[in-house]
């Protein structure tokens, strides 16, 4: 599997040339970058710089490995005001252009939200939410298959699509090979067991994330690092080996309130490689 990390995981004021450097010293095989309302990587930037940073990160040899973004919290694909919809449907399409001018093949989408887990949004009722997250994906299906990228969903803490079973229905329901899973399983932990997901979403899975949580703490402060939380990582792993997983595990973690970032990203990256069997204890 290939090691890598969500540019979030560096300070707002690290560019992203600096960035992707330094996930490369860090020992990553890849990174995630971030689609943003505004900046480096926003939805005004034009395609020859997005190339540029391609170019930039194949010489670091450096994978790009999809894009994410935050903004679909802000944009709720199945909101109840029809021009937030709109915006969330622009977001989409403006997400595939970007993976494919960086030249990576998938993308990250949280297609509707019920009741986020923050803010004061209203409710959307979950048959509503279905029908208007259906019909936003497959409106991009044409161009995420055109452009060669494919829409991952991902189970995030929406209130939507909560089991595993939910998650294989929508993807299937969105009927295109390029719409598939991207699985986090520290966002089920609280809800159900990851590597029981793994077995159901099967050959959907293109693309994980890594972090922990523990289901004692069970809000948003649950959320710790690798190997410190409740994912149970060998059963992950022997789950992820036995339906034929070989593609990016991406650490999604954020920086701290002080200035030790730089030592989270090198320790996240020590544990990833005990989880993936890249490291192994010395015996005392």
């Amino acid at each position: 599997m290939r090691k890598g990390l969500n540019a979030w995981a560096f300070p707002a004021a690290v560019p992203v040339r600096e960035a992707i450097g330094y996930a490369k010293k860090a020992g990553y095989d890849s990174i995630e970058l971030n689609l943003d309302e505004k900046g480096e990587i926003g939805l005004r930037t034009p395609a020859a710089e997005l190339r540029r940073i391609a170019a930039h990160a194949r010489r670091r040899k450096l994978e790009i490995s999809s894009v994410s973004t935050g903004l679909y919290w802000a944009y709720n694909m199945a909101s109840d005001d029809p021009d937030e919809r709109k915006m969330a449907g622009k977001v989409l399409s403006r997400q595939l252009k970007t993976a494919a001018a960086l030249g990576c093949d998938a993308i990250l989408v949280i297609p509707g939200t019920v009741k986020a887990p923050f803010g004061d949004k209203p409710a959307v009722d979950p048959d509503t939410c279905w029908d208007r997250a259906l019909a936003g994906v497959q409106a991009a299906v044409p161009e995420a298959e055109d452009l060669g990228v494919t829409i991952c969903i991902e189970n995030v803490w929406n209130t939507f699509l909560l089991s595993a079973t939910e998650m294989r229905d929508f993807v299937d329901a969105c009927g295109s090979p390029r719409v598939g899973a991207y699985y986090d399983p520290a966002n089920v932990v609280k809800f159900g067991l990851p590597d029981q997901w793994v077995r159901v979403l099967g050959k959907r899975i293109q693309r994980v994330h890594f972090k922990d949580f523990r289901r004692a703490v069970g809000t948003l402060d649950g959320f710790v690092h690798l190997l410190e939380g409740d994912v149970d990582y060998p059963s992950l792993i022997a789950a992820l080996k036995a339906i034929g997983y070989n593609g990016y595990v991406t650490a999604e973690i954020f920086p701290y309130g002080h200035a030790l970032w730089e030592s989270q990203i090198w320790t996240t990256s020590t544990a990833m490689d005990y989880i993936l069997g890249r490291t192994r204890p010395k015996k005392l």
